[in-house]
């Protein structure tokens, strides 16, 4: 006799590695706008990186910092908007009003100055970089 029944679902099938799939979001997320120099740290936009508006490319130099810092190249997962403005190349005059808009989109968090993107956020920063925001 076969056995017709559906094998069994648990609540252990919903368990997955958060941090793999964090890493490999934010690695999809970034690989076409920017790579990370192996020795340097710095960041490399690619041609894709500058067709983006002001507030896609501030998403990813955020969205790269906080690569950079999974990978120990930096100690902070946060920039100030200076900071921003120096791996961008955006003035700040139009950093700050965009930052805030992030922030009131709730895609970016604000800490005493400084940004971050934290991993809850990530799908909210996919969706603004790729144009379905």
């Amino acid at each position: 006799m076969e056995d017709d029944e559906p094998s069994q679902s648990t609540l252990q099938d919903l368990l997955v590695d958060e941090e793999q799939m964090n890493e490999e979001l934010l690695t999809n997320l970034l690989a076409d706008y920017v790579g990370i120099g192996s020795n340097s740290g710095s960041l490399v936009p690619t041609p894709a990186f500058e067709e983006l508006t002001a507030k896609q490319q501030i998403t990813v130099v955020l969205l790269a910092q906080r690569a950079r810092h999974e990978l120990d190249m930096v100690e902070s997962e946060q920039l100030t908007p200076s900071e921003i403005s120096e791996e961008s190349g955006i003035k700040t005059g139009t950093i700050y009003p965009t930052i805030r808009e992030l922030e009131e989109e709730d895609v970016a968090v604000g800490n005493d100055g400084s940004y971050h993107i934290p991993p809850y956020n990530f799908t909210k920063a996919k969706q603004l970089i790729r144009g379905d925001a």
